[in-house]
């Protein structure tokens, strides 16, 4: 009986062990061909959102949204409505949680989409991204055909080429760039 149970055990541990090796192959995978997952912690959410100006009641569209940490600060601390745009749908299902936690899910919507498809950009106040220059240039038109001028775009890390640049802030290593529809 023991050895059965030993037995089980064991190939219980293999399954999992190969889960987790699957799971990190397709992160790498992920992270060699698009974006890879890379968290906004509460510092530079909060950063984005205070050189953005966000006022209570203003919409919020984050592109490549992961975990929600951007949008749910938004709505926490700001008072502002937000949507996530995010295509890995673990990280929509975990976003979406942790809105519940955070007692914002009314306030905010994540939505499993590629934002690049062409389709009509939902109306936002601020914009928000996270991405690698190479989406930051195949977004850039979209948010210019798509945004009034005025709407305020915000960046942790990496540049937009054309959009004009109103001001930047250092957080630690990293530099957060605040930037306006023509």
């Amino acid at each position: 009986m023991w050895v059965s149970i030993i037995i089980y055990l064991m190939l219980f541990v293999q399954f999992l062990l190969l889960c987790l090796f699957l799971l990190i192959m397709y992160l790498l995978v992920r992270g060699i061909f698009g974006v890879p997952f890379v968290r906004s912690n509460k510092v530079f959410s909060r950063a984005m959102m205070e050189l953005a100006q966000v006022k209570p009641g203003e919409v919020v569209v984050d592109y490549g949204s992961g975990d929600g940490a951007i949008v749910n600060v938004a709505a926490k601390e700001f008072g502002a409505k937000g949507i996530g745009f995010e295509y890995l749908r673990a990280l929509v299902l975990y976003a979406r949680a942790r809105a519940l936690l955070a007692g914002v899910s009314k306030n905010v919507e994540f939505r499993r989409e590629n934002f690049l498809s062409g389709k009509t950009l939902p109306k936002a106040d601020v914009v928000s991204s996270y991405l690698f220059p190479e989406v930051n240039a195949k977004l850039e038109p979209l948010l210019i055909r798509d945004y009034p001028s005025g709407t305020r775009v915000v960046s942790r890390t990496f540049l937009f080429q054309t959009l004009p640049m109103i001001a930047s802030k250092k957080v630690g290593k990293e530099t957060v760039y605040l930037y306006q529809i023509p």
